[in-house]
């Protein structure tokens, strides 16, 4: 396990809390966290919003929609090290070399995890049927017109893409940089790199692990980015083909899972995610099928920003699972069973009491 700061994934935060104001707000509110963005944050997300040009918007479109797939856009080149920090800049220098590596690993992955089909079928689709590739993209659910158009400019004009990229990356950078942002961030977590030691963010991601009851694959290495835009707030574990990543908010190192959470504050927090209607019948309607977010819209007929917030909920209370890479959600399962097996104990330890 190795932890540092990869200064991009910050950034990523920033737009995602950008574009998902209320619903990240809310979310940290109902689970009791004293959370209040920075006046740095702030400035930032209004910068950002004001800015009126396309190329803004598209680019802080995908960013948000496809901010999973930051560690194949933006490959690490060296060496990963414990409290290695990496700036953005040093993740925007991509050779020829480099930018075909990015499109064979985003290839891998969208083939497995959004179109469902093999590496080799894919990479075949491009060179014999692109027309079929083009209709498929469009047909992909949770996905804006917007990625949808990265998408087929990554896959067909890497070259194309990765300018865009490039440039409208170093654009954001500006305001992330004028806002004090990234001053901010950079200040706050190189400091605690070099006065606390690593086990304590090894101690929080252990921490995170048991209270999330999640196992994770032990033969491929795993990373933990710190971040501290928005933080109290964590990625979710996302795994991919060589490793996997958990982004975690500073403040979830230093105050959430500092230490091991009870299970009887679990199965309260559990417990009150369970009363809601609304919650209770996305449960129900994801218990016979896992479906997309976009379904789950369509199924209440609430707004996307309120069932980002039911998601949010759903999934920090180990309730359900958001693949990160195609948005297909499902219930876990065990975390019902072994609730449903806690309170039976809880109950016949009050029992003997009496």
């Amino acid at each position: 396990m190795i932890a540092g700061y990869f200064e991009i994934y910050d950034l990523t935060m920033a737009i995602h809390f950008s574009l998902n104001t209320g619903p990240v707000e809310k979310v940290l509110k109902t689970l009791g966290v004293d959370y209040e963005p920075t006046k740095e944050l702030i400035d930032f997300r209004d910068t950002l919003l004001q800015d009126g040009e396309w190329t803004t918007r598209m680019y802080t479109t995908f960013m948000n929609e496809l901010g999973v797939m930051a560690p194949i856009l933006f490959p690490i080149k060296q060496k990963m090290l414990d409290g290695m920090i990496v700036t953005i800049e040093e993740s925007l220098n991509i050779s020829d070399e480099g930018l075909q590596m990015i499109r064979d690993r985003f290839i891998q992955v969208f083939a497995d995890r959004r179109l469902k089909v093999s590496h080799e079928t894919l990479l075949k689709m491009l060179l014999e049927q692109p027309s079929e590739v083009a209709r498929a993209i469009d047909t992909i659910d949770g996905i804006s017109a917007d990625t949808i158009w990265f998408i087929n400019q990554l896959l067909f004009f890497p070259r194309t893409a990765m300018d865009f990229l490039v440039a409208n990356t170093l654009k954001i950078l500006k305001l992330y940089e004028k806002s004090g942002l990234r001053e901010l961030n950079l200040k706050t977590i190189r400091n605690y790199l070099e006065n606390q030691s690593s086990q304590k963010i090894k101690d929080a991601f252990s921490n995170y692990l048991d209270y999330y009851d999640i196992t994770p694959d032990e033969s491929k290495p795993l990373y933990i980015a710190l971040q501290n835009s928005v933080s109290h707030t964590n990625s979710g574990l996302m795994t991919y083909p060589t490793f996997h990543l958990l982004i975690m908010g500073l403040e979830e190192v230093t105050q959430d899972f500092s230490g091991r959470i009870p299970r009887e504050v679990r199965l309260q927090s559990l417990l009150k995610m369970l009363s809601d209607e609304t919650r209770f019948r996305i449960l129900k309607r994801l218990n016979t099928q896992p479906v997309p977010q976009k379904r789950l819209v369509e199924f209440t007929g609430l707004a996307k920003s309120t069932i980002s917030y039911h998601m949010g909920l759903l999934f920090k209370s180990s309730l359900i699972d958001i693949d990160p890479f195609s948005n297909i959600v499902s219930v876990r399962k065990e975390t019902l069973r072994k609730a449903a097996a806690d309170i039976r104990n809880l109950l016949a330890i009050k029992e003997k009491k009496l």
